[in-house]
């Protein structure tokens, strides 16, 4: 196939008939990044397949402060930015209180 040299982006099929080796396969699951909960049934079937990722500390704790509502109407951008302020703000404040100890 034609590499698409265009400007939009496009979804394509995956076609399983052109898939020839395990590389291939390899190469294909790479790029799906696929995750699974813990809590999924099939989890104690392919748990040895997956790595633990790891999440942002500041994601966590914006999550603790906004809730999982809010969080979810918001794009990755917003989340980042609101959570490198609230580690940011966290610095300060622990800057401060050790100033304030000495």
């Amino acid at each position: 196939m034609a590499k698409v040299n265009h400007p939009k982006t496009r979804r394509f099929q995956l076609s399983v008939d052109k898939i020839e080796t395990l590389e291939d396969v390899k190469k294909i699951l790479d790029v799906m990044n696929i995750r699974i909960d813990t809590n999924n049934p099939k989890w104690d079937d392919v748990g040895d397949y997956f790595e633990i990722e790891v999440i942002p500390r500041g994601y966590l704790k914006l999550l603790a402060k906004i809730g999982h509502e809010k969080i979810a109407e918001m794009d990755y951008n917003e989340i980042a930015r609101q959570a490198t302020d609230l580690l940011q703000e966290e610095e300060i404040k622990l800057s401060l209180s050790t100033n304030e100890e000495n």
